[in-house]
């Protein structure tokens, strides 16, 4: 096993700090990734695809595709708590600033203006939050047990975003400002049709991230009794 993967002993007493202080110690490895684990790097953290879909008010049908996302390896964990019956990890994350940049497709209407285009975006978040929790499952092979997590809930908050697309009115540059003016206005619909997609994304990678780190190590190497 690895330096960078501590143990942690299934003690209520002191479970929760223990593995908080094993995530610290694996952060300098996760800015950097993790090749022989297969792990790759958050800074940055690449999301192939990302969509934005609605039909009430404000109808919005975009897609972001090679965003890149740096500043995750800030994050900040508020809590963690871990219930050693069930083996459910819950925590809670405060990334306080994130930066994406990437393509996008955009075919929407905010109030009566009608907004299409594609091209490169830009868009700097503060103050997000994450609140994860780790489904858990034993799997026994020859007669040893290890850990496996078999799904993660992910809900995701931005407190605040700016957003810069480029190639809105065919590049026109005063239509562009204003289409940019308009669509920051209305930022709250746009992260509302996001939030679904863009929780499930970051699911999908950090179960896959996650299962990755703790690939053939037991379940008594990463959480040996006391």
């Amino acid at each position: 096993m690895t330096d960078y993967i501590h143990v942690c002993k299934r003690d209520p007493a002191t479970i929760n700090d223990c593995v908080v202080k094993s995530i610290e110690a694996l952060r300098p490895q996760l800015a950097n990734g993790i090749p022989e684990l297969d792990v790759p790097s958050i800074e940055p953290f690449v999301i192939n695809e990302i969509k934005a879909l609605t039909s009430d008010s404000t109808p919005i049908r975009a897609s972001g595709h090679n965003i890149k996302v740096t500043g995750a390896s800030a994050f900040v964990i508020k809590s963690l708590s871990v219930d050693l019956d069930t083996l459910k990890i819950r925590v809670r994350l405060r990334f306080p600033k994130l930066h994406f940049e990437g393509d996008y497709k955009l075919d929407a209407q905010v109030l009566i203006v009608p907004l299409k285009g594609q091209g490169k975006m830009n868009a700097d978040a503060v103050k997000c939050d994450a609140e994860l929790l780790f489904h858990s499952q034993i799997v026994t092979k020859d007669g040893v047990e290890y850990i496996k997590f078999k799904k993660i809930e992910a809900d995701i908050n931005i407190k605040d975003y700016r957003l810069k697309l480029d190639g809105l009115f065919n590049g026109d540059r005063t239509l562009g400002e204003a289409a940019n003016q308009a669509i920051n206005q209305n930022r709250g619909e746009f992260l509302k049709a996001t939030k679904p997609h863009l929780e499930k994304t970051v699911a999908i990678n950090l179960l896959q991230v996650a299962n990755n780190i703790v690939d053939g190590l037991t379940l008594d190497q990463l959480f040996p009794k006391p």
